[in-house]
């Protein structure tokens, strides 16, 4: 590298300091859509042929700013085409974590706390996956850790989701999902990503979207169309397990590679201890079900809406509970966007289908949806077909991704 290189990747590297930690320190804010912006049907899809970087046995194919990238072998060897494939999306987000933890944004000393917690709890597999990605990616294992903390130190999720299938549609069982995090996460809008995994020991092939190095499931869809998404419970159960636990998303993640229909999920959550407080919405290509899941127990969730229809914040609805219900306040308008969803849900009822559901999800709160300031991506997926949507606020508009072909 010459002289002059380095001295430019050194400046952008200052300029790129200085940017987020002037948004870090101060509250990042910006408008959410006021109106839909759905692409025409005509819209080019990706598929796995539309793929052209390979590594080894692994695929990368992007679109409009986002990566699909695919992974085939031991958990070894899907780390080290991982670590090549995604070194420069890796880099990017190991910046800002590192960013948050030098400069003390928050307490660094606890974010250091939670990478070491996280570290030592890691699986076996994914150890190994850190261990091929760090032969790679230009990161050691300690710092692809803190890659893949970073949700865990930048804050806590909010989410909103609804699913509709029945009388709701106008065809198979389709999902629309907010993704909603600390603003300073709108700075990481050109590293989310989708990743599938395709292991060597005859588990199922699973895909993961979200930010580029979480290994872990927030959202995830299997080869058999099991769809999970996850949303923070702690307004309805901010309880701290009695004992050390293995990490919710660590343990889902685990699971999407088992669990081929939903009786699989039911063993799961009634067998699993759970190290926080969760929402759980899993769907197959015809019903979907919700797993209110803290330390101490798990209740089905949902009840009290009619079949075809399952809308989840961030609070617990099942009567079963002791627990109040939070305020809107406590629960980030929790209250106001799950009851949004439901009427935008029943206005569309028998027409609801892909288009319909991103137009559902696009509605900012203040016109009567559940889009907000705080959204940094937006899902919407079918699982009969494996058709994926996926919107990132400020960066990709509306993509079309074919997950049916990455998945086999």
């Amino acid at each position: 590298m010459t002289e002059i290189t380095k001295f430019s990747v050194k400046n952008k590297r200052i300029r790129r300091i200085a940017a987020w930690l002037a948004v870090l320190c101060l509250t990042f804010v910006f408008s959410a859509a006021s109106a839909a912006s759905v692409p025409e049907n005509g819209a080019k899809i990706l598929t796995v042929s539309d793929a052209d970087r390979t590594f080894e046995k692994g695929l990368r194919a992007d679109i409009n700013g986002i990566t699909v990238v695919s992974l085939y072998g031991t958990w070894r060897e899907m780390g080290r085409q991982y670590g090549m494939l995604m070194k420069n999306r890796l880099d990017e987000v190991y910046f800002f974590v590192n960013t948050i933890i030098e400069y003390s944004v928050g307490n660094a000393q606890k974010a250091r706390s939670i990478v070491a917690a996280q570290t030592a709890q890691t699986p076996y597999r994914i150890s190994e996956f850190f261990e091929g990605a760090a032969e790679t990616s230009g990161l050691t294992v300690e710092q692809l850790q803190a890659v893949n903390a970073v949700e865990r130190i930048g804050g806590l999720p909010k989410c909103s989701a609804a699913f509709c299938w029945g009388e709701y549609t106008s065809g198979p069982l389709v999902i629309g999902r907010n993704y909603d995090y600390s603003d300073a996460f709108a700075l990481l809008k050109d590293d989310v990503a989708v990743t599938i995994y395709h292991p060597a020991d005859g588990s199922l092939a699973t895909a993961t979207i979200g930010y580029v190095g979480e290994i872990y499931a927030v959202n995830a869809i299997n080869e058999k169309g099991i769809f999970l998404e996850l949303n923070n419970g702690k307004p309805s159960a901010n309880i701290k397990a009695p004992n050390s636990r293995i990490t919710g998303t660590t343990a889902l993640f685990s699971e999407m590679f088992e669990a081929d229909d939903l009786e699989d999920w039911d063993l799961f959550f009634n067998t699993t201890n759970c190290s926080s407080s969760y929402i759980i919405n899993i769907a197959d290509s015809s019903r979907a079900r919700s797993y209110e899941w803290c330390p101490v127990d798990v209740k089905q969730g949902g009840k009290d809406l009619p079949d075809g229809l399952l809308v989840s914040t961030n609070y617990y609805v099942n009567s079963d509970w002791l627990f109040a219900v939070p305020s809107d306040a406590a629960s980030w308008e929790g209250l106001t966007r799950r009851k949004n969803l439901i009427a935008l849900c029943e206005a569309e009822k028998g027409k609801i289908d892909e288009q319909a559901m991103m137009k559902i999800i696009e509605t900012p709160l203040e016109a009567g949806g559940a889009q907000n300031e705080l959204t940094v991506y937006q899902i919407v997926i079918v699982p009969e077909t494996k058709m994926l949507w996926l919107r990132v606020i400020g960066g990709a508009d509306w993509t079309r991704i074919d997950l049916a072909g990455f998945l086999q």
